[in-house]
């Protein structure tokens, strides 16, 4: 009949379209399959695979980690690690790339794969694997705590010694890249028996979620190098193997005390990919590469990282970045497009992390490639005369709390700690080093501040540029220790860097990473439409300068300077943003005057029996942490006025070590920063942000 034929006819168009749907999902979901072993082996945080490439303030460093002896492990401690196997017979490994370091391999998937992880243990204690950004059932989980599951749920808690576990993961679209992500998003799989002890023993790697069909052979498309990089303090002292590392590798291992804290420091390894002091291996590029780097940060309350690419800049989410910020499990991702031949150092530019070995070195070699991107710099050059000069600065000229009115030195105020001058007390006032404009290069006149640079206290002249100039610093040493400027978002080569450290094989650093006192050199930095502000960020970009010869000391002695980067046709012949009424750039952080180039000045010139100070009482040491904004405390810091209806650029950066995460309340306004509204702004290490008011609320307001 007509109708039975009709229905024929439905059921082939249905079934046609089921065959098509199906042929159309298998062309890109894949079923794949990981063959992973967990074996144990000796790790050394500073092997001779890498090339030992110590930048020099960290040489009288390295022995607190490295060096063994009666009660201390030294490089090498036991390790249970993550290896890839070719298939379900696991004896023949897949090597993995060296950089990795003891990271398990990449697992890399699409939205809509299916993953198949083949887990067996080769070690002498229980472990799993848990993945995070994926989906899975229970029974594939791979974490054990009061779940409240039983029977065949309860497999993937454990896997024990000599047995194998199958976790089944599924990538969807909902744990994937989102509409704002790149193509591939960082995410992380780990051990998660006790998982504090079980990462810091060395089971963690990373697991790479793709958009659909974004990869072409297991590489992601329009990249031409990936690399997977994790900023971390490994903690030895949390490891399952720190009684057997102490017995293996401790000369008198019965003298050790586990609780002492010099014994506990020894063991804390500052380090990327499980390599500290500048020893990861492999990290090389060509010049023009397009180079995708996932980031992620692992570890506890001390796992505040700043991962800075010297001489690069980069892109994350569309933004404009040099610093990725880092806390545990964070996860990010970053697209870099190599420039300038040389060895760079990659380093956490959190100042105590920099200082006890937590950086590496990438190379970009000239691979005579051409770009794109390449951009022709204009003829506009913005020339700056700099120095770096001796004062005696005040941290509150007023000598009173501007908020209780009361004398900084009241006993028992919260200021006495910092303000009192005594037999073993430096009090407020300390020698330091700043940078200051002079009008040529004779060094002979200093540019004097007017009232819309009163603000800026303690710190240099405001470099400001478009995009197409060219920034050219003359730089003179006033001052008696070798030092350096050093930009950052801005594009540079080797010679004009302005950090001072020596890879191995690559001859002695150059002239402008350390101009010797009474020495001059002149910096020359372009501004390309690549290190620019991109079409969601602001105006202007906020950056900073500041010497970088021992960047700790240099830094914490007063040498740093803000800088903006804008859009090409935005600013006034004098530097300043056409458009807006105010710029104020604030730097808040705690300055450590006992890192200070000058404190043994300080002690002589300030303390009345600078021989009975004990520079390693903590007291004394927390008496010269001077919290502080633009070098100004307690409500000491003039010329933030303006108008009500006015509208006002803030450029916030900081620097610094992990109390250097700040707040900053803006009280009775709000800012636009990133598209949101706000009045806090969230500012870490070597971070800076352009912000954009419009007050209007007339009063005296704190920040």
């Amino acid at each position: 009949s007509v109708g039975a034929l009709r229905g024929e006819k439905k059921m082939k168009i249905f079934l046609l379209c089921i065959f098509l749907i199906l042929c159309g999902t298998s062309a890109w979901a894949k079923d794949k399959h990981y063959y992973i072993g967990i074996i144990e082996t000796a790790w050394n945080y500073a092997s001779g695979h890498g090339e030992k490439k110590l930048i020099s303030v960290d040489t009288e460093h390295s022995n607190i980690y490295l060096q063994n002896g009666p009660n201390r492990i030294g490089s090498v401690y036991k390790k249970a690690v993550y290896l890839q196997y070719t298939d379900e017979n696991f004896r023949t490994v897949i090597e993995k790339p060296v950089w990795l370091g003891f990271l398990g391999p990449i697992i890399k998937a699409e939205t809509g794969d299916k993953v198949y992880v083949h887990l067996k243990n080769f070690a002498s204690r229980p472990y799993t694997f848990h993945a995070h950004g994926m989906t899975y059932y229970k029974e594939h989980e791979g974490a054990i705590y009061p779940d409240n599951t039983t029977g065949f749920q309860k497999a993937d808690d454990k896997v024990q010694p000599g047995e194998q576990c199958m976790y089944i993961l599924h990538a969807n679209p909902e744990q994937g890249p989102g509409q704002e992500d790149s193509n591939c998003v960082t995410r992380i799989y780990h051990s998660h028996i006790d998982a504090p002890k079980d990462i810091a023993s060395g089971l963690i790697g990373p697991l790479i979620h793709c958009k659909k069909d974004s990869l072409d052979e297991e590489k992601e498309k329009n990249i031409d190098k990936e690399f997977v990089v994790m900023f971390s303090v490994v903690d030895e002292n949390l490891s399952w193997y720190l009684e057997e590392n102490i017995k293996t590798y401790c000369s008198e291992p019965e003298k050790v005390e586990k609780d002492n804290e010099d014994f506990q420091e020894s063991n804390r390894m500052y380090s990327v990919n499980g390599y500290a002091f500048g020893s990861l291996p492999g990290l090389s590029m060509c010049a023009k590469d397009r180079v995708k780097w996932y980031l992620f940060g692992m570890g506890n309350e001390i796992d505040v990282h700043a991962a800075f690419f010297h001489g690069q800049v980069l892109t994350s989410k569309n933004y404009r970045v040099d610093t990725i910020n880092l806390f545990p499990a964070t996860l990010f991702d970053a697209l870099m497009v190599a420039q300038n031949p040389g060895q760079w150092m990659l380093s956490c530019q959190n100042l105590n992390h920099l200082k006890a070995g937590l950086q590496a070195f990438f190379r970009v070699q000239d691979c005579k490639k051409s770009s794109s991107e390449d951009n022709i710099h204009g003829k506009n050059v913005r020339h700056y005369y700099i120095a770096a000069e001796e004062v005696v600065w005040n941290y509150a000229p007023s000598g009173i709390d501007a908020f209780t009115k009361e004398n900084l030195r009241t006993p028992g105020s919260a200021s006495e700690a910092f303000f009192e001058q005594g037999p073993t007390r430096i009090g407020g006032s300390y020698k330091k080093l700043v940078y200051r404009e002079y009008t040529d290069a004779s060094f002979s006149n200093q540019k004097e501040r007017g009232p819309e640079e009163e603000h800026l206290g303690i710190l240099g002249p405001v470099i400001s540029a478009e995009v197409g100039d060219t920034i050219r610093v003359t730089f003179h040493n006033k001052a008696a220790h070798p030092l350096s400027i050093e930009p950052i978002g801005v594009r540079v080569d080797k010679k004009n860097e302005g950090t001072y450290y020596s890879p191995s094989g690559s001859g002695p650093p150059p002239s402008g990473s350390h101009v010797a006192p009474k020495g001059t050199f002149t910096y020359e930095w372009t501004v390309p439409r690549e290190v620019g502000p991109t079409y969601k960020d602001p105006v202007c970009l906020a950056k900073m300068y500041y010497s970088a010869v021992d960047p700790t000391k240099d830094i914490f002695t007063g040498l740093i300077g803000p800088m903006k980067i804008c859009r090409n046709g935005t600013l006034l012949a004098n530097g300043r943003l056409k458009g807006v009424d105010k710029e104020f750039y604030l730097f808040p952080t705690v300055f450590d005057e006992n890192e200070s180039l000058l404190l043994d000045d300080n002690i002589k010139m300030f303390t009345t029996a600078p021989d009975q100070v004990d520079k390693e009482n903590e007291d004394f040491q927390e008496s010269n942490k001077m919290h502080s904004m633009n070098g100004f405390m307690y409500g000491n810091q003039p010329g933030l006025s303006m108008c009500q209806g006015d509208s006002v650029m803030w450029y916030l950066f900081s620097a610094g070590n992990e109390v250097d995460i700040h707040g900053i309340y803006f009280s009775g306004n709000t800012f636009l920063s990133r598209g949101e509204r706000r009045d806090t702004a969230n500012l870490f290490p070597q971070t800076s942000l352009s912000l954009f008011m419009k007050p209007d609320i007339a009063g005296t307001f704190d920040v």
